[in-house]
C-alpha cells in the first residue's frame, strides 16, 4: 500500500514539474516545431569534441530503450482496464506534459556533463546536483545514485527478463502443452545473460550500438502489428475517441451501466501510466544523452521531446487503439486483469492465437531486452559515481547474475520495490530540477533570440 501511495505522490509531482516547465520554457516543448528540429539534429552529422562519444541516433535508441518496454503493451492494456477507456487521453496529457520535464532535464544533463576517465562525456542527475547546486548536495546525488543503481537491478533487470521468460514460457505451451515452464526460464535467463554479457563488456559504446539496431527494429515490428489490427477494424475508429474523450471526464458508463468510471479513476491511472511509461523526470534517461556528440544543450534536449513522443504518443496509443478497436472483451473494474491477455486477444482477432502468442512474445522480449541494455547504462554511470571504474566492473557482474536468476524468481516482490526505487529517483531529480529551472529557463531564451523564434506566455 505504501509503494502506491509512493508512486502516485510522485507521479503527480512530476506532473506539476512538468506544468511548470511547459510555462517556464516558454511552451517551446509542445511546439511541432521543436519535434522536427529534434529529428533534423537527430540526423546532422556533429563533430564531437573527443573520440569515442555516442552519435545522437545511438543516444536516443538507448533511452527509447530504456522507456519503451512491456509497460508499452501489457501496461497500456491494463491502464485501460482500471481506469477505463478515458484512461488513454489523460495518458496523452501525462506524455504532453512530460515532453517538458523530459527536455528540462536532458537541458541540464548537457549543461552539467564532465569527462568520465575514459574520456567520454558523462552526465546526469547527479552531476547536476553536484556541479550546479554545490558540493552541499553532495549527499542528494549520492543518493539519486544509489536508487538509480537499484532500480536497474530491479525494474531494469530482473523484473524484465522474468517478463521475456514467462512471454517465451507461454509460447512454448501454446505449442507443446507438457514443456516444462522452470526449464524454458532458465534456459531463458542463461541465454539472455550471455546476450548481455556480450553487449555490456564492449562497454557504453557498444550498448548504445546494440540499441541503434534493437530499438529502430523492434518499434517498427510492433507498430506494424498495431496499424494491422487499426486498419482490420478502422471502421470503429469513430467510435473508439468518442469513447475515450467521454469516458475520460467520468461522461460514460461501460459495459451497459454495470460498472462506472470516474474522472478521478481515469485521470488517476491514465496520468501514472504515463508518468510511468516515458519516464519524464525520473532522471534516468539524461545518463545517455550526455554522452551524445552535441554540444548545444537545447538541441540534445530538443531529441528527449521525441523520446516522449515516440513513447507515449505513438506507441502506448497505437496499443490503446488496438485493444479498444479489435472489440476484444476487457475485464473493466478488475485491479488483477492481465494486459499481456488482454493485448493477446486483440492481436488474435488477425491471426491465429498460436501465430499471435509467438509474435507477442517476440516483441515482448524485444522490448524487454531493449529497457535491460538502456538500464545497465544508467546503472554503470550510477556505479562509477559511487565507486569509481572498480565499481563499473562489479556492477556488470552482479547485473549477468541478476539476469540470469530473475528468470528463475517470483517475481512481485522484486517488481514492487523496483517501482519504488524508480520512484525514489524522482525525488532528487524533482529538487534539482525545482533549483536549476532558472539555467533551463535562461538557456531557452537565448535559443529563441538565437534562431529568432516568436515567444510564448511564460512565468
Amino acid at each position: 500500500m505504501l509503494d502506491e501511495t509512493l508512486n502516485l505522490a510522485v507521479a503527480f509531482l512530476l506532473i506539476a514539474m512538468g506544468i511548470y516547465m511547459l510555462f517556464a520554457t516558454h511552451l517551446f516543448p509542445l511546439r511541432i516545431g521543436s519535434i522536427c528540429r529534434g529529428l533534423l539534429h537527430l540526423f546532422r552529422r556533429k563533430k564531437g569534441t573527443k573520440a569515442g562519444e555516442i552519435s545522437p541516433f545511438e543516444a536516443l535508441s538507448a533511452a527509447l530503450g530504456g522507456s519503451v518496454g512491456t509497460g508499452n503493451i501489457a501496461g497500456v492494456a491494463s491502464a485501460i482496464a482500471l481506469g477505463g477507456p478515458g484512461a488513454v487521453f489523460w495518458m496523452w496529457v501525462s506524455g504532453i506534459i512530460g515532453m517538458a520535464t523530459k527536455y528540462a532535464e536532458v537541458l541540464l544533463a548537457m549543461r552539467y556533463r564532465k569527462r568520465g576517465a575514459d574520456g567520454v562525456p558523462i552526465g546526469g542527475t547527479m552531476y547536476c546536483i553536484l556541479l550546479g547546486m554545490g558540493k552541499g548536495a553532495a549527499p542528494l546525488a549520492m543518493l539519486f545514485a544509489l536508487f538509480t543503481l537499484l532500480a536497474s537491478l530491479g525494474c531494469g533487470n530482473m523484473v524484465q527478463v522474468n517478463t521475456i521468460a514467462s512471454a517465451v514460457s507461454e509460447a512454448a505451451r501454446s505449442f507443446a502443452p507438457g514443456v516444462d515452464a522452470h526449464l524454458v526460464a532458465g534456459i531463458t535467463g542463461a541465454l539472455t545473460a550471455a546476450a548481455l554479457g556480450s553487449v555490456l563488456l564492449g562497454g557504453a559504446k557498444r550498448v548504445c550500438s546494440a540499441s541503434a539496431y534493437v530499438v529502430p527494429f523492434m518499434s517498427a515490428l510492433y507498430i506494424g502489428a498495431t496499424l494491422w489490427v487499426i486498419a482490420r477494424f478502422s471502421d470503429r475508429l469513430p467510435e473508439v475517441f468518442r469513447l475515450i474523450f467521454s469516458s475520460a471526464f467520468g461522461f460514460e458508463q461501460i459495459a451497459g451501466g454495470v460498472v462506472g468510471f470516474s474522472l478521478s479513476r481515469a485521470l488517476r491511472v491514465g496520468m501514472t501510466r504515463g508518468v510511468f511509461s516515458n519516464e519524464a523526470g525520473i532522471g534516468a534517461a539524461p545518463m545517455a544523452y550526455a554522452s551524445a556528440r552535441c554540444n548545444d544543450p537545447v538541441e540534445q534536449a530538443m531529441m528527449g521531446i521525441f523520446e516522449v513522443f515516440v513513447d507515449t504518443i505513438l506507441i502506448c496509443t497505437l496499443t490503446a487503439l488496438m485493444v479498444l478497436a479489435s472489440g476484444v472483451s476487457i475485464p473493466y473494474g478488475d485491479a488483477d486483469a492481465s494486459g499481456m491477455a488482454i493485448a493477446l486477444g486483440a492481436l488474435a482477432t488477425v491471426v491465429p492465437l498460436n501465430a499471435a502468442g509467438v509474435f507477442l512474445a517476440v516483441c515482448v522480449a524485444l522490448f524487454a531486452f531493449s529497457s535491460m541494455l538502456g538500464w545497465s547504462l544508467y546503472g554503470v554511470r550510477a556505479a562509477e559515481f559511487l565507486m569509481g571504474a572498480k565499481g563499473v566492473r562489479a556492477f556488470r557482474i552482479a547485473f549477468l547474475i541478476c539476469a540470469f536468476f530473475g528468470a528463475l524468481l517470483e517475481i512481485a516482490p522484486v517488481w514492487r520495490l523496483g517501482e519504488t526505487f524508480n520512484s525514489l529517483m524522482a525525488l532528487p531529480n524533482l529538487v534539482m530540477l525545482l533549483t536549476l529551472a532558472p539555467q533551463v529557463r535562461h538557456d531557452t531564451r537565448e535559443y529563441l533570440a538565437l534562431h529568432h523564434i516568436p515567444k510564448r506566455k511564460a512565468l
